[in-house]
């Protein structure tokens, strides 16, 4: 009986079976601007009760307060000098390479705003998982940055804040949402009302410029479609990336077997098709869970394997000219130096957000 690769099919078991769970306790990372306490650039709190009520303003307590609001399983407070010039840069230094899920900032400048969704872009690029919510940026059509519109927001208590006041709230419930559930038209309790971006003719409008917009709904205030600023799509990019829920399944698959790779299988086993082979079969084990638990769609073959034309190619690269000429068995048991080139299909169940309900009367 073939022993294989026992603690990676252990691990993606493990990983699959908790996914629902473990999206719904994402990281945020709060950036206020505070000199209340300058003993410290970044804090760490698991709940609203850890809150030290001594060492912010009232109204940087308030957006941590919001945060929790939601279900994140941290709330990462990154703390810049009121003072600072470079507001983003000083709170990514100080964060440094701690973990987050979403970031966005207390309150901020056009220009501070706009520098974070730059700077999160600048991440997607290298296939970082880190998203952030910011307000009226100038959008940098990425699936990792939602980018608020709402100019102000009125709380059931007759106050009202500007839209970018709002954003820790977001924070927290975006954070907080599990891969089965979508953020679109989810209430939040707390407003009684919202403005809308001056200007557009339509909420439909706003969305597909990639918007994220709070909406009046009745006697609710609702968060409309969650989607992120991506709006130019193809090349390798379709319609459904531009949902959050898409995005947020895609980011837990990519740093679930990236990690899993990295820990359990990077410079462990020889480079044979053999080897190769196994960790694809813990891979396609993965996503069966993942169809179990109705993040894949269970009606689809979710499977990855080798990709055998991006093999053949980097023989060729290097003037094998005979792979030109290889089958598709062949160049599997070529492997390339130490290269593994594998791709995948995958379909990712989106959540129920709209219906076409035809009658006809006799």
């Amino acid at each position: 009986m073939a022993i294989g690769l026992p603690k990676i099919e252990i691990t993606f078991s493990s990983l699959a079976a908790s996914a629902v769970t473990r999206s719904s306790r994402g990281i945020v990372g709060l950036i206020i601007k505070d000199d209340t306490d300058d003993t410290f650039n970044i804090v760490e709190y698991k709940n609203a009760l850890e809150i030290d009520q001594t060492a912010f303003t009232a109204d940087n307590l308030q957006y941590i307060n919001e945060t929790f609001n939601g279900t994140p399983s941290k709330v990462v407070v990154v703390r810049v000098d009121t003072a600072s010039t470079k507001v983003v840069a000083d709170a990514i230094e100080a964060l440094g390479m701690k973990k987050v899920d979403w970031i966005g900032l207390a309150e901020g400048t056009t220009a501070e705003q706009t520098a974070l969704a730059t700077y999160v872009n600048s991440q997607e690029a290298l296939k970082k998982t880190i998203k952030a919510i910011v307000f009226n940026a100038t959008s940098p059509d990425s699936e990792h940055v939602v980018t608020l519109v709402n100019p102000s927001v009125t709380y059931k208590d007759g106050t009202t804040a500007t839209g970018d006041k709002y954003i820790a709230r977001l924070l927290g419930l975006f954070a907080g949402l599990t891969m089965t559930q979508s953020g679109t038209y989810k209430v939040l309790p707390e407003l009684a009302s919202v403005t809308m971006p001056v200007g557009a003719t339509s909420v439909d409008e706003i969305i597909n410029a990639g918007k994220l917009v709070l909406i009046n709904d009745e006697e609710v205030v609702r968060v409309g479609r969650a989607v992120n600023s991506l709006v130019t799509v193809g090349t390798g990019k379709s319609e459904e990336w531009k949902k959050i829920i898409v995005v947020e399944t895609m980011d837990l698959i990519r740093a679930d077997i990236y990690s899993t790779f990295k820990a359990d299988y990077l410079s462990k086993y020889k480079n044979k098709y053999d080897n190769q082979v196994l960790f694809i079969s813990a891979i396609n084990s993965y996503f069966r869970q993942l169809a179990n638990e109705d993040i894949l769609d269970p009606e689809y073959t979710n499977i990855a394997f080798v990709d055998v034309e991006a093999q053949r190619e980097a023989w060729l690269s290097i003037g094998k000219t005979e792979a030109e000429t290889w089958d598709d068995a062949t160049v599997k048991k070529n492997t390339y130096r130490n290269d593994v080139f594998l791709s995948a299909n995958i379909k990712i169940l989106d959540a129920i957000e709209d219906i076409k309900f035809n009658i006809s009367l006799f």
